[in-house]
């Protein structure tokens, strides 16, 4: 296993990592899993869950939790005058969107784009557009022209909701501009009181149709397939161009369900403070979909993140739940750290959307008392979530691994051939089930790439499955460092980095070397910029804990990370820069 023997903080041991695998195997029969393949040393396995699928759609979901919590409030924005809106009041103003796009000659199917900030017109939009039987596209509300025409034209949307302008992004400029480079844009329709020539406004499409017309919308849901494509989540561009995953209601609908129950979310009214973006799946399955299961209220503490925010409107609102990426939750402590915010203890937290070290979970834990920490991992290919801890879990298997294999999945870590490794061994992680996208939209070439002919998704992640179904991810399979035939995985040498005192984040890349082929390259964050350290200081802190080999060769300290609107952060633009800086050789 690819993993850190002993870690030290500042002179302290922490827990061994055998002693936690051993735990992780000790755990093993805590939820029922079936053995695949007739091999249980084999690193397959079905998690066949205690509740079975459901065949409904999101508007359906949405129709039916309204009913039951009419009353309840669906959605807070703080930032927007403090607006709360019911379960009841979301659904009227949904239908009446839903009827006004059916009077814009949207048909079943097209392509609705929501480009903007964290707004409740936001969520008024998602549910509005399902409930039309149209596909919405969620646009990242950082991106520029070219972005914004790409992702159009990608996906030959009809038709843009947005703000009219927020901070420094003129949203109708953009939209009005790509008007020209984009032939399938027909409609573009923002939340603003100004009349702006060649726009609609939103407040005018809800009033477009006639009562009995929205009242029709409900008589319209079962003509709404399950089965069929109701959202478009644009990979996060990390890498490269973002490609643009088809994911059907049924998904949407189920792996929230299954959240839920993981999460044993049910027969309570939860509060959460939702600060991570709509647009991203994190949001749309933890986020929307658990709550059009539960009757949870979604908090919105800012129209994007801000830590302080979110603190504040953790105590204010009294949130029992709050989620965010691995970079949210750092700049959160640190925030809390300073503030010092009588926060209550939280119900439950998550964490995903990207790599998670142990040491930021124990931190997470103890600075907010929260009695559930979560880890969810998956991707925006399978939904949102695949494996997620389990409430009641000891932190030694919680802090270490992304949890239990999720209900109604199968998992599958394989070799450069496809074939099942042995238990316990790393190899590509391949998961399949209800959640698997339906594919690509209009790219063949890379869903073929993906998706292999019997259903199984390459998610491209450095994976450890181990005989219970708990799941270790070492990292991206193209971030993997090969120095001089060693395979270094940086996961394991930021877990490491962040165990030090003064390190508030680390991130590891590989760059060129003449000699190697590949040396280490780590990107620091300090707790306090004043802190006075070298890289020299971080050497010797390493030497003697982790292989000599492991040992980063070029340590610079920067202030800040380049991240994704969605908080992932982006180690090729890093790399860049450190290679424009001149601070590590240039790659070949």
């Amino acid at each position: 296993m690819f993993l850190i023997k002993k870690n030290l903080s500042c002179g302290k041991k922490l827990d061994n990592l055998l002693k936690r695998s051993r735990i992780i195997k000790k755990k093993g029969a805590k939820l029922n899993s079936t053995v695949g393949y007739n091999n249980p040393n084999l690193s397959y396995r079905f998690n066949p869950g205690k509740e079975p699928i459901i065949d409904t759609t999101i508007g359906k979901l949405f129709e039916q939790v309204s009913k039951e919590f009419p009353n309840r409030e669906c959605i807070v924005s703080v930032e927007q005058n403090n607006t709360r809106l019911t379960y009841s009041q979301v659904l009227k103003r949904a239908d009446k969107l839903a009827a006004g796009l059916k009077k814009l000659n949207l048909k079943y199917g097209d392509r609705v784009g929501v480009w903007g900030p964290n707004h409740y017109q936001w969520l008024i939009s998602f549910i509005g557009i399902a409930r039309a039987g149209c596909i919405m596209v969620g646009i990242n509300p950082a991106y520029q022209q070219n972005e914004l025409n790409y992702s159009l034209n990608k996906v030959q949307a009809n038709t843009v909701i947005a703000p009219d302008k927020f901070r420094t992004q003129n949203y109708s400029k953009m939209l009005i501009e790509a008007k020209n480079d984009c032939p399938s844009l027909k409609n573009i329709i923002l939340w603003t009181d100004e009349a702006i020539p060649g726009t609609y406004r939103f407040s005018d499409i809800e009033s477009l149709a006639s009562n009995i017309e929205v009242e029709g919308i409900t008589a319209t849901q079962n003509e709404i397939s399950p089965h069929d494509g109701c959202n478009i989540q644009f990979t996060s561009g990390t890498t490269g161009f973002p490609k643009a995953p088809l994911i059907s209601h049924k998904s949407f609908v189920n792996n929230g369900r299954m959240t839920v129950n993981r999460s044993e979310l049910m027969n309570y009214h939860h509060k959460v403070c939702l600060n991570v973006p709509f647009f991203h799946a994190f949001s749309m399955i933890h986020g929307c979909m658990v709550a059009f299961n539960t009757g949870m209220t979604l908090v919105l503490e800012s129209p994007i993140f801000n830590p302080k925010k979110s603190i504040e409107t953790i105590v204010k609102e009294k949130c029992t739940l709050a989620y965010g990426t691995p970079t949210m939750w750092v700049n959160m402590l640190d925030m809390q750290d300073r503030l010092k915010a009588p926060i209550p203890s939280l119900h439950l937290t998550a964490t995903g959307g990207a790599i998670t070290s142990p040491e930021l979970i124990k931190k997470i834990r103890n600075t907010f008392k929260v009695e559930k920490p979560s880890i969810i991992y998956g991707l925006t290919e399978n939904t949102a979530v695949v494996f997620h801890s389990v409430p009641g879990d000891p932190p030694e298997l919680n802090d270490y691994t992304v949890g239990y294999l999720h209900d109604h999945l199968e998992a599958m870590v394989v070799d450069d051939n496809g074939s099942p490794v042995p238990i316990g061994k790393p190899g590509e992680l391949w998961t399949r089930g209800y959640s698997t996208m339906i594919g690509y939209w209009n790219d063949k070439e890379n869903t073929s790439k993906t998706l292999t002919d019997d259903g199984w998704l390459k998610t491209g992640d450095k994976f450890i499955l181990h005989s219970n179904g708990y799941g270790e991810v070492i990292g991206r399979l193209k971030d993997m460092i090969i120095r001089g035939g060693e395979n270094i995985f940086p996961k394991e040498i930021e877990g490491f980095l962040e165990t030090h005192c003064v390190v508030l984040e680390a991130q590891v890349f590989g760059v060129h070397d003449d000699v190697y082929g590949e040396e280490i390259c780590a990107c620091i964050r300090l707790k306090d910029n004043k802190t006075k350290i070298t890289g020299d200081d971080i050497k010797k802190f390493a030497k003697g804990k982790i292989s000599h080999f492991k040992i980063p060769r070029y340590i610079e300290f920067v202030d800040e990370f380049p991240k994704t609107t969605s908080g992932k952060i982006q180690k090729f633009k890093l790399k860049q820069l450190m290679e424009s800086n001149g601070l590590i050789p240039v790659s070949k």
